[in-house]
């Protein structure tokens, strides 16, 4: 054990169990819990969990089950038992344990009855919006039946408890909310009314189950409505549960309201549940109390354990990111540990839009049973390769070649790696996307590979030869990513910008590089709806720039609505004074003149401008792939030089692949 972990790694009892440390993975949804397309457990699933389990991870808390609502995985189906034993079976293999979350879907999940009556609106989720009716006494006793029939399928699984889901607009939640429950009968009134159903279904797991498998919660600790369930309800709420569960966990937002807060990006610091949890904390004597709130490093979680704040800590999004991290922090590796940054594009992001989840810097996400610890094999014939740029894509593929044996060199034309990120780091509350260019720049370094800086690979006969001189590679691997659109051109209008050529059109890279200083009034044009714009926007708003994005779509920065963002870009696009006009493109450019116009209205306006900044989409560099084919056996072309605008996730993906097929 390391010295500075001593209480993360310190066992501890959650009722009849005993966990070999105090690091646990929350149940989450992967949206790979069947793999015939059945809603029962399959492998991809219980390889997932394994491999947390394997990387030293104590608790898994594996897909959510759902009583009803629609969502996959039906907790009541006998058919579970075979998918969850395999899944039981592999986890306790690698000396860990298991969990199910239990969950009765609220209206939020497109239920048609819920506690009260309420409409709500369109959503991922539920396509259509409708109002909900109220629960009968009969669907009531209904509902707390389910519970119970639910955790003797887990019991009879193996797995070794269930986490009953009581946040997040879950059925639960709805009981205890004060502005959700709107009952004027047993169910709803009071606070020990709105617990009522809360304690009939523990009641009624424990007439199942009795105290064979362990018993816990996540507890909704702030709706963030007003006069809904606060910290200090929470407070209430666990002293009466106290002794009677196992453990409790806390966090906050209502799906489809305040998903923003449900899992948060990168914009919030890590422990931003604990104004929730420590009020929990202090008024239970017997039932353990977890953390959960963007728990990535191990340092802060061992301070939580070492001050009393918690007695487990959620690292779920970390050990999407690096499986091993607990095994690594434990043996004191921590610069090896893949660092999460947060940008939730491939796990969050996936998920919402019903796709298996996977992560922006871990592509064996999903993939385990082929690509998993233990599955890289060193190559049949080792090669000298060289790789052509030294961003994401280039490092990745130099990385894992490596270390399947072949001897790797990098050109880089730059004087730093990275590519792309360094200048996604710049913008705004974004800095933590250096962090996976530090990470692989170290792991390349360890295994010995060779990058090269300032050498800029050109078509140019000379520069071609001297490389094969220099160099003798047996394969070449173009990475060269992806320069911007200069000229405007989108599929809104499938043209160009008129006007593009003027002196005060530019594309963010120019401004983020220095090639460009922005003026007093600046225009950002933007057809992506990603986060250059707002980026940029918020960057130069903050610097007393008087800006305005106008974009052909309903707003700037869409795509970042389906990564939690806007609960917390937003707020800082305001507060730096940025004026956004949605359905409004450029006509054309003269001089500083613009002339912009609606979509789908006559209405045309002019403005002066210092700058008119293009974000249109990217374009790939991969004229050398050309000129290098046919003088070497093999020669690949890997991220953004393949695929123009692709995101981080996709370009390490890229070269993982490859770097495990060369």
């Amino acid at each position: 054990m390391s010295e500075y972990f001593k209480h993360l790694f310190t066992p501890i009892e959650l009722g009849p169990i005993r966990l070999r440390n105090r690091i646990y993975v929350t149940p989450h949804a992967t949206m790979f819990a069947s793999d015939a397309r059945d809603n029962l457990p399959g492998e991809t699933l219980a390889y997932y969990c394994a491999e947390r389990a394997k990387g030293g991870a104590a608790l898994i808390g594996g897909h959510p089950m759902i009583l009803t609502g629609r969502w996959p995985l039906r907790a009541t189906d006998p058919r579970i038992v075979v998918g969850y034993r395999k899944l039981a079976s592999m986890v306790h293999e690698q000396g860990g344990r298991c969990f199910i979350e239990l969950a009765s879907g609220g209206t939020n999940v497109g239920n048609d009855r819920g506690v009260s009556p309420f409409p709500w609106p369109s959503h991922p989720i539920h396509a259509l919006p409708f109002t909900s009716r109220e629960l009968s006494e009969e669907e009531i006793e209904a509902q707390v039946e389910a519970y119970g029939v639910a955790a003797k399928l887990v019991r009879e699984s193996g797995l070794d408890g269930v986490d009953l889901h009581g946040t997040h607009g879950a059925l639960i939640s709805e009981f205890l909310s004060p502005v959700m429950n709107h009952r004027k009968d047993r169910w709803g009134g009071s606070l020990e009314n709105r617990m009522r159903f809360l304690e009939e279904v523990i009641r009624r797991i424990r007439e199942y189950v009795g105290e064979e498998i362990a018993v816990g919660m996540r507890l909704m600790g702030d709706e963030r409505f007003d006069g809904g369930h606060r910290p200090e309800d929470a407070a209430q709420v666990a002293r009466r549960l106290d002794g009677r569960i196992d453990w409790i966990t806390a966090d906050q937002g209502y799906s489809p309201q305040q998903e923003d807060w449900q899992a948060v990006p990168m914009y919030v610091e890590s422990g931003y549940n604990l104004r929730i949890t420590t009020p929990l904390k202090s008024v239970l004597k017997r039932t353990k109390v977890g953390v959960v709130g963007k728990y990535v490093d191990p340092t802060f979680a061992e301070s939580l354990l070492a001050s009393g704040q918690a007695d487990i800590v959620a690292m779920t999004r970390a050990l999407i990111a690096d499986p091993e991290l607990p095994n690594k922090a434990m043996q004191g590796r921590l610069s090896e540990i893949r660092p999460c940054i947060g940008v939730l594009q491939d796990c969050w992001g996936r998920m919402i839009r019903g796709l298996p989840i996977s992560c922006t810097v871990n592509p064996i996400v999903s993939r385990e049973k082929d690509w998993g610890v233990g599955t890289l094999h060193p190559a049949a014939a080792r090669k000298k390769i060289l790789v052509i740029g030294g961003g994401p894509a280039g490092l990745e593929f130099a990385r894992v070649a490596a270390e399947r044996g072949h001897k790797v060199v990098v050109y880089e034309k730059t004087r730093k790696p990275g590519g792309q990120a360094p200048i996604a780091a710049m913008l705004p509350g974004r800095e933590n996307i250096s962090a996976i260019v530090r990470w692989l720049v170290d792991q390349v370094r360890s295994l010995g590979v060779e990058v090269k800086y300032g050498m800029e690979v050109t078509e140019d006969e000379a520069v071609v030869q001297f490389l094969f001189e220099e160099e003798k590679p047996s394969a070449v691997v173009i990475a060269t990513g992806s320069s911007p659109i200069r000229t405007g051109f989108q599929p809104y209008t499938m043209n160009e910008v008129d006007g593009w050529e003027e002196p005060v059109v530019c594309t963010d890279q120019d401004i983020w590089e220095g090639r460009v200083q922005a003026g007093e009034r600046v225009i950002i044009a933007d057809s992506l709806s990603f986060i250059e714009a707002p980026g940029l926007a918020e960057h130069l708003g903050r610097r007393g720039k008087n800006v305005e994005v106008v974009t052909p779509l309903a707003y700037t920065g869409l795509e970042t609505n389906l990564y939690n963002h806007w609960d917390h870009l937003l707020p800082r696009l305001f507060s730096a004074r940025v004026k956004v006009t949605p359905f409004t493109w450029v006509r054309r450019v003269r001089g500083k003149t613009v002339t912009l116009y609606n979509l789908y209205h006559d209405s045309v306006r002019q403005e002066e401008v210092d700058n008119l900044v293009l974000i249109t989409g990217r374009r790939q560099e991969d004229s050398l792939y050309g000129v290098f084919r046919g003088m070497v056996p093999e020669v690949h072309l890997i991220g953004d030089a393949r695929i123009g605008g692709a995101r981080i996730g996709n370009a390490l993906y890229d070269a993982a692949k490859l770097g495990r097929e060369i």
